[in-house]
């Protein structure tokens, strides 16, 4: 039976003081990659932690997780190590002397799907069952995050007096209202009535996607669904993070105003477009509405 490594007395003590102004889960976030990080030196005392640790470690987590994972595991560690080099329980932060995994912020065709490859997608989600079918369409054609997907809630969606669909999507300041594709909002319908919910969408503090054992779904579902959909589609090198990049690319590439683009993906910045300014000429070619409005979108309704 494996050994369940913990903090310990004294250590435990020196990380409450170190995050004693976190917020829970960010408190949460930080122990479990401490831990994370003991557990790997074999549950050698953190105070005594050299070079050499740190660097097989942060070599182990680019090998085992994506870019952006092993950025942030390395950027805790250390934040933490500073700390208490900072509090003189060490002397040296030996993470200085270890190269943090960077990640590009700008895009580049690897990162994206172009509309043919979509199109591949959505032909193929027939073979997915109607939830399943419905999350792709919705993140294909609204270029959310998945914890906005996740916390979609039946109050969150409207329709206008001219039939136009609408759906609230973030919170506080990435707080927004972004259309909806008439297709999507057709399979939400669909969705509700092979879940045996009433007809009409009433504005409910439900969530709208659940699973068979919990009436909510978790990110973690939600990659799933998204790696079985783009094996499907034959899209192996592509993950759920990618429809988002897609639906920014797609847009400005079909001439979508960076601002409007802002509003509807939450940017802080509408700058955040130069990220994408290398992938533009590998999207191709098609009206602006594709992403957003008629039904020149390729669905099979099969």
């Amino acid at each position: 039976m494996n050994k369940t490594i913990e903090l310990d007395e004294y250590e435990y003590e020196v990380f409450k003081a170190f995050s004693k102004k976190l917020n829970p889960a960010t408190k949460h976030d930080y122990l479990s990659k401490i831990i994370a990080f003991k557990e790997f030196i074999d549950d050698k005392e953190l105070l005594y932690a050299d070079k050499e640790d740190c660097e097989k470690f942060i070599d182990h987590v680019k090998d085992s997780y994506a870019k952006s994972t092993s950025e942030k595991i390395y950027s805790y560690l250390h934040s933490f190590y500073n700390y208490l080099k900072k509090e003189d329980y060490i002397k040296v932060n030996p993470f200085r002397y270890v190269e943090k995994p960077e990640v590009t912020r700008i895009k580049n065709k690897d990162d994206v799907l172009s509309i043919q490859e979509i199109n591949q997608l959505i032909e193929s989600l027939y073979k997915l069952n109607i939830r399943d079918r419905t999350i792709i369409v919705f993140l294909v054609t609204t270029g959310c995050l998945l914890n906005e997907l996740v916390n979609l809630k039946w109050k969150d969606l409207m329709v206008d007096d001219k039939n136009n669909y609408y759906t609230k999507l973030g919170k506080n300041r990435k707080e927004r209202i972004v259309k909806l594709h008439p297709y999507c909002f057709e399979l939400l319908e669909d969705y509700r009535n092979y879940s045996g919910l009433s007809e009409v969408i009433m504005p409910t503090d439900e969530f709208v996607f659940t699973t068979q054992k919990s009436n909510s779904i978790t990110d973690r579902n939600v990659r799933l669904i998204v790696k079985k959909a783009l094996d499907v589609a034959g899209l192996f090198k592509y993950s759920a993070k990618d429809f988002r990049h897609s639906f920014a690319a797609i847009s400005l590439r079909l001439g979508a105003n960076e601002a409007d683009i802002k509003n509807q993906l939450g940017w802080s910045d509408k700058y955040y477009a130069i990220r994408y300014k290398y992938v533009l000429n590998f999207v191709d070619s098609e009206s602006i509405d594709y992403m957003i409005n008629k039904d020149n979108l390729i669905i099979n309704k099969k």
